[in-house]
């Protein structure tokens, strides 16, 4: 079977036959037997029969043809495991190379748009969604042409459609995402209900060895901190880029923030030393009650002992809710390769029908709805995933992230709480125009 999938495969004439029986493994379209469109999605189950009906007799060209290889690009050494075993499981089954490569520039776009002048660029790599209008509007990446959107609300999250959506266009596939998790130990406490459910426990606890941390996040990180600003704050619209809305100075996002800053009282972190390792250095040794963790933890749950469990990141109280972030990374093809056929059907390989082996390789959740899901871990941080919304992609998103982070610390040191807000709003809307 691998045989004869590798020698269609390298038939010139069987691309499009074999592409659209590519498609069939997403449920995007028909392969049809006569000229009438398909009204239906097929099933996985009709791909495998499909390639199935290629004869072992049929002609399938010339054999000694070049093969057919594709180049992928990625920037998270963590997920090399990962893509390396899909390229490997692809290339057997369809005969299609793909050379994996980590590319760890600090510039990693203009690295890339730098290789295609080269002519040596990607056929296919790896970006996060705070960059997809800036790779739309650069010319950097494809459309997604192979997800319908039936396919997509069967088998995505709306967060992740969003999150790839720029002017009204998805671009590239879904393979993982970043967002925030609380995590505590459940030796000494339990779930909490609310943060006040946090605050409680420190004001009744009795330390009797001196050791234990009550609370910690990277208070100096402004993606942890952008929960607080809760479902109050309107960030650029649903999409991420709408510069014409924005509004972080309103009654409710002032409240949320005013809680915030009340925090101060029961924990003292100081936002000028504050870091995510030292967070986990106190999982390490066990010394941490309650903390705000990225996704990475999945994969060090372990090393941090048998008491720590996860929950989703609960509402500050009663009356203001927390509105969590999250960072959709995708497979993108580039406009440039010249195996275009081949490159999305790998992406969505990647996004899709490999994506159950996803968490065992590289311990990052995959952001494929349609999945069964037997770690309780794994389960909790997509469910926290579905809950959250994307981060910003306007091209001003850095002075976002720069101003928002003053911002913040401002307010943990006990500025006024209104006119940090109004000054974040004046100066944003300011650059956004």
């Amino acid at each position: 079977m691998i045989k004869r999938m590798r020698k269609a495969f390298c038939r010139k004439g069987q691309l499009g036959r074999l592409f659209l029986c590519g498609v069939l493994i997403l449920g995007l379209t028909g392969c049809q037997k006569t000229e009438e469109p398909s009204t239906t999605e097929t099933t996985y189950e009709t791909f495998e029969e499909t390639v199935a009906q290629i004869s072992p007799e049929a002609d399938t060209g010339n054999e000694n043809a070049a093969p057919i290889q594709l180049t992928f690009w990625y920037h998270d050494e963590k997920a090399a495991p990962y893509y390396e075993a899909a390229a490997a499981d692809f290339h057997d089954r369809y005969g299609v190379e793909v050379l994996c490569s980590y590319v760890g520039d600090v510039d990693y776009l203009e690295t890339i748009n730098q290789a295609n002048i080269d002519g040596t660029g990607p056929d296919l790599f790896i970006a996060s969604n705070d960059e997809v209008r800036k790779l739309h509007m650069a010319g950097l990446a494809e459309e997604n042409s192979l997800y319908t959107d039936g396919f997509w609300e069967k088998h995505y999250p709306e967060v992740a459609r969003r999150a790839l959506t720029s002017e009204g266009t998805e671009y590239g596939y879904p393979i993982y995402f970043d967002t925030c998790v609380m995590i505590y130990d459940t030796s000494v406490t339990t779930q909490p209900e609310t943060f006040g459910s946090i605050t409680d426990f420190a004001v009744n606890f009795v330390d009797e060895t001196n050791s234990k941390v009550i609370f910690r996040w990277d208070i100096a990180d402004p993606f942890c901190d952008y929960l607080f600003l809760g479902t109050g704050a309107e960030l650029l619209g649903d999409y991420g880029e709408d510069n014409g809305i924005f509004n972080v100075n309103n009654a409710q996002v002032v409240q949320n923030m005013t809680y915030y800053q009340s925090l101060h009282e029961y924990f003292s972190m100081d936002v000028d030393t504050s870091t995510y390792e030292q967070v986990k250095s106190e999982l390490v040794n066990g010394t941490l009650v309650y903390g705000i963790v990225k996704t990475d933890v999945a994969g060090e749950l372990e090393t941090y002992g048998s008491s720590y469990a996860l929950c989703p990141v609960p509402a500050l109280s009663g009356e203001l809710s927390v509105q969590d972030p999250s960072i959709t990374y995708g497979a993108f093809v580039s406009p440039f390769t010249k195996q275009s056929e081949y490159a999305n059907l790998f992406a969505a390989y990647l996004s899709y029908e490999y994506a159950e082996n996803q968490f065992s390789f590289s311990h990052q959740v995959s952001a494929r709805a349609s999945l069964e899901r037997e770690d309780g871990n794994e389960r909790i941080i997509y469910d926290q995933y579905v809950a959250t919304v994307p981060v910003p992609k306007a091209l001003e998103n850095g002075d976002f992230w720069i101003y928002t982070e003053i911002c913040f610390k401002n307010i943990w040191n006990g500025k006024d709480v209104t006119a940090e807000l109004n000054g974040l709003q004046e100066i944003m809307q300011s650059r956004l125009k």
